[in-house]
């Protein structure tokens, strides 16, 4: 059996390099975990997300403990991938190519964890009415849900809201300009703007509630945790009772709700583009 390593090892790289680019849970949750992925059911803690108390000065300090506010988060999610090939040589060189195989794994990994990482909503502190979305209603929406975030003390530069395609344009509308954000590696295809004092990243990905609205989320850059690993990328040499060979890969991830009084949703439906 050829050896395939630096084969596999690109195509890893590439599903993690689409993740940093596109995956809005890399982008809006806290990755800032402790300990190693190996498998589904491990566990990952994050830490120093309580605040320390402030009390009256009275001649002596206390210190209190902090480390029992760790949070554990299950890894439990767990998605592969996996295609025939007819020829090695014709793989490797298409790796990175924006419509290859491999590429497009990567950004279909990268649309389940979004998916799965904006299903959480239901775990949001602050629940909105549903609103049917304009032109004209669409701003004070957003600054709602922004002002929710505000009231829980989290400050400017430090929140986003993940919006729809059909809010984007109402928004555009409106007056506000979107600009395409190109990410970590240059590579990016997210639409954002934070012309209203806010991060705002566009996604097909969000849920849809019972009623059919698709559920906006507003939030803090710490109320969703978020880790993932690429376990293995293999490449088959042969398939069983086949000539051909193949490719498959593997993502475990998981994905919490830690700080639900910073995290808003508001489901809204498409109420049309009039401007009037």
């Amino acid at each position: 059996m050829a050896n395939y390593n630096s084969i596999e090892k690109v195509i890893s790289a590439e599903i993690l390099r689409t993740n940093e680019d596109n995956l809005l849970a890399d982008t809006i949750c806290n990755t800032s975990f402790v300990g190693e992925i190996k498998n589904k059911g491990d566990r990952v803690v994050f830490v120093g997300l309580s605040d320390p108390t402030v009390y009256d000065y009275q001649g002596s300090v206390t210190y209190e403990d902090i480390d029992d506010a760790a949070t554990q988060l299950l890894i439990d999610q767990d998605k592969v991938f996996s295609f025939k090939i007819k020829d090695i040589e014709a793989l490797r060189s298409s790796i990175g190519l924006e419509d290859s195989q491999t590429k497009r794994a990567s950004y279909l990994l990268k649309n389940e964890v979004d998916s799965y990482v904006f299903s959480l909503y239901s775990e949001a502190g602050n629940q909105m009415d549903a609103v049917s979305a304009t032109p004209g209603n669409v701003l004070e929406t957003v600054a709602t849900m922004k002002q929710l975030l505000e009231e829980a003390n989290v400050p400017d530069g430090r929140t986003w809201i993940v919006v729809p395609p059909f809010i984007k344009t109402k928004l555009m509308l409106a007056g506000v300009k979107f600009q395409v954000n190109n990410g970590v590696n240059g590579t990016g295809a997210v639409g954002f703007t934070d012309e209203l004092g806010c991060d705002i990243y566009v996604s097909n990905q969000l849920a849809k509630d019972e009623s059919d609205n698709t559920v906006m989320l507003a939030g803090s850059y710490s109320a969703i945790a978020y880790a993932e690993q690429v376990l293995e990328t293999q490449v088959i040499d042969r398939l069983e009772n086949s000539f051909d060979k193949a490719v498959r890969g593997r993502l475990v991830f998981g994905a919490k709700v830690i700080r639900p009084a910073e995290l808003v949703a508001c489901p809204v439906s498409d109420g049309g583009n009039q401007l009037n």
